[in-house]
């Protein structure tokens, strides 16, 4: 399967794992749990399912290199990376560059690209990068 196929399906994954994210920290918010412990219980909620939809289907014409419990945490790894990223050029570029500070919604689009790319190579190439 080509790169571009790849990529779409995962953006497709990954806009499901926002929704789910987004759900889940909203339901935990709204009955008493707080954002740290509603936002820790989503993210590992929204890695779960994205996991799970990128290995059946993203790449599933991938054999995988590891068991699959090394793989899911390869990929809560790889997440962790992405998301770091995430967070570092959305904080670097508020900071550094007023456009950002003013326009906070370019900094979050901006953060999500490089985590994103991030998480799709690591993805890619790494947790599921056996043979095609």
């Amino acid at each position: 399967m080509s790169i571009w196929r790849e990529s779409a399906g995962f953006a497709v994954v990954g806009t499901i794992g926002f929704v789910v994210d987004a759900g889940v920290v909203t339901v935990l918010a709204a009955a008493g749990a707080g954002p740290w412990l509603a936002r820790l219980v989503s993210f590992a909620a929204a890695v779960a399912t994205t996991w799970q939809l990128n290995r059946r289907y993203t790449f599933k014409h991938r054999e995988l290199r590891h068991t699959e419990k090394r793989s899911l945490g390869s990929y809560v790894a790889a997440c962790l990376v992405g998301g770091g990223l995430n967070l570092g050029t959305y904080a670097l570029l508020v900071a550094q560059i007023p456009l950002f500070e003013r326009f906070l919604f370019l900094a979050v689009a901006a953060g999500s690209l490089a985590g994103m790319g991030a998480n799709f190579l690591l993805a890619r190439y790494w947790v599921f990068g056996g043979k095609s």
